[in-house]
């Protein structure tokens, strides 16, 4: 079964962290990342741009009206992702655990759906 883990997080507090704190955090994922993929789980993940970069579009009266940015107020944003093909919830969020983003932040883990491949054998 394949999970998502979406990795939110303080970009304020990010970007107030000196340099060599900022290369710690870094390097921490960079761990991370590597026990993912010498475990064989890890399906695909990537570092989001900052939300100030996000376009948000609803429906409006008929018109799509599109919004700069992420359409709520958060303390936390989220700030990237990974898919993990794991046999049970449980291993996720076993995985999700040991995520560097734990700490100061919130994962959330969901199952995925059908994929689009399988869509096509129906």
């Amino acid at each position: 079964m394949k999970y998502m883990m979406l990795l939110y997080g303080d970009e304020a507090a990010y970007a107030s962290m000196s340099e060599a704190e900022q290369k710690e955090a870094f390097n921490a994922f960079m761990e991370y990342n590597r026990a993912l993929a010498e475990s064989g789980v890890l399906r695909e993940g990537a570092e989001l741009h900052p939300s100030m970069t996000a376009r948000t579009l609803r429906m409006r009266d008929g018109s799509v009206v599109t919004t700069d940015g992420p359409f709520a107020e958060a303390r936390e944003q989220m700030g990237g992702y990974y898919v993990l093909e794991v046999p049970s919830l449980d291993e996720a969020l076993a995985w999700a655990a040991k995520c560097p983003a734990i700490y100061g932040g919130a994962i959330e883990v969901r199952a995925l759906g059908t994929e689009p491949s399988e869509l096509n054998d129906a």
